[in-house]
């Protein structure tokens, strides 16, 4: 017969074997750590950060992994200007109908990429998405909607040009119908430095659909995430069908400041939502190639609303996402 405490034992190693318990530290990216992107699929996180001068893609089968994964260089500007002001900024990677995309600014212009059935393949087929002034593309899945286009624009509100939230339908991957405003900078915590609403990331829980935004100007401590909130009701391409939250839901603390432009992505076991951002050890903020990038867990209020928590120190070591295969 089988003693109880090897039996106790061969779980242990096995639930090791099959889920993970493996650990990670923060930052994963220490430079060019900017308006990070994550996705899990087929045993790969991929990672996409703000590099300036071209498109990276960068994969590792653990969280931890991706600090030294394997990473290859998408696009690259043909005239990149050393001033700034023609950056190439926060590039996404999502599926669509079977194909990979990439969507990146370029020029404050909105652009995609095409790929194929596997997103560790080529992207080429460069187009723009729309003419308008717009950055911080991302796409947002709202059940029994469709998916929509969401991204940083330009709007007039009481004789201001804002940066501001804009959203449309998704016709397919590289193309969008009709627009509209979804969502202005007029709340004072949204309006330090300069008023901005930018870096849009889709989010879904217990029947809700939630956009999380960066609000305030980079260069300053006060860059922090705040959420829309859709319940299920009313067109969603309507701003009145939407929930702004009274103020940050996640914002500079613990020695990490700015700590804004996130993602969501799900663990490998798809039983966790993890937020992904950067932030930077400037006391005044940043908007430059210093900040890193940081990735936690997702809590769950009483109510189902995200709980984003406080943000995690550099080099403090957490549990790897559930799932995860130890490598």
């Amino acid at each position: 017969m089988k003693s109880p405490i090897l039996a106790l034992l061969a779980l242990s190693v096995l639930a090791v074997l099959t889920n993970g318990t493996g650990t990670f530290s923060n930052p994963l990216r220490t430079r060019n750590g900017s308006d990070p992107f994550i996705v899990f699929v087929d045993g790969y996180y991929y990672l996409m950060t703000t590099t300036w001068t071209d498109v990276q893609l960068t994969r590792a089968p653990t969280l931890d992994g991706l600090k030294t994964g394997e990473t290859r260089t998408l696009y690259t500007m043909a005239n990149p200007n050393p001033n700034g002001g023609n950056d190439v900024w926060a590039p996404e990677l999502h599926r669509v109908n079977g194909t990979w995309y990439v969507y990146f600014s370029e020029g404050r212009k909105s652009w995609v990429l095409t790929g194929g059935p596997e997103p560790w393949g080529t992207y080429d087929n460069k187009i723009q998405v729309h003419q308008e002034w717009g950055i911080d593309s991302t796409l947002v899945e709202i059940p029994s909607r469709g998916t929509y286009y969401v991204w940083s624009c330009m709007s007039a509100w009481n004789g201001e040009d804002l940066q501001s939230l804009c959203i449309a339908p998704l016709v397919n991957g590289t193309s969008i119908g009709p627009w509209s405003v979804l969502s202005r900078p007029t709340e004072p915590w949204e309006r330090i430095g300069v008023p901005v609403n930018e870096g849009p990331a889709g989010l879904n829980h217990a029947g809700r659909t939630w956009v999380a935004y960066s609000a305030s100007f980079c260069k300053t401590p006060d860059y922090s995430v705040a959420a829309l909130r859709w319940d299920g009701v009313g067109d969603p391409l309507e701003a009145g069908s939407w929930t702004k939250s009274g103020g940050p839901l996640f914002q500079s603390a613990r020695g990490e400041y700015g700590t804004a432009h996130n993602g969501f992505f799900t663990s490998p076991d798809g039983t966790e939502i993890w937020n992904v951002y950067h932030a930077t050890q400037n006391a005044n903020g940043s908007c430059g190639a210093d900040r890193q990038t940081f990735a936690q867990k997702v809590g769950w209020k009483a109510d189902g609303s995200p709980d984003l928590g406080v943000p995690a120190v550099a080099g403090e070591v957490l549990q790897a996402p559930s799932g995860e295969k130890a490598v």
